[in-house]
């Protein structure tokens, strides 16, 4: 898949983001909370997709160790949306630490971020999830 490919599915991809962090802000409850729930959702299915990559990545510096990785990504990202309605703050916060843990992982271990345009590509999205992320997690209400 070629550069411009990544770039157009990944700023679509980053849209609910936006729409599920924000929207609450302008709704009350129960909206706010079921698009913030939908934020928790949306971003461990993300999550686990992001995990099943891993299986690309056949020049990995360690290829074994990077399936291991991706499958316990992916493994959070389905244990969000386990306790995303109970503990819907919480699944937030895991949320963000593994968008950041997998960017900084898939910096360190995968060949793709050899390239600058998809480095470039990959720090600025998983920077907007990051902000999509915290302003949640600071305008969430119990």
């Amino acid at each position: 898949m070629n550069l411009k490919t990544k770039k157009i599915l990944g700023y679509l991809g980053v849209i609910p983001f936006f729409v599920f962090s924000f929207l609450p802000l302008l709704s009350t409850f129960p909206e706010g909370y079921v698009f913030t729930l939908l934020l928790s959702f949306y971003g461990a299915v993300v999550l686990s997709f992001l995990g099943g990559i891993t299986w690309g990545w056949e020049n990995a510096y360690n290829h074994k160790f990077s399936l291991i990785i991706g499958i316990f990504f992916s493994l959070i990202g389905f244990f969000i949306i386990s306790i995303s309605n109970m503990f819907l703050y919480y699944s937030l916060c895991l949320g963000l630490v593994s968008f950041l843990g997998f960017y900084l992982f898939e910096l360190r271990v995968s060949d793709q971020m050899q390239d600058k345009g998809y480095r470039s590509l990959r720090t600025l999205l998983t920077f907007l999830v990051t902000i999509c992320y915290l302003n949640s997690i600071i305008t969430f209400s119990w």
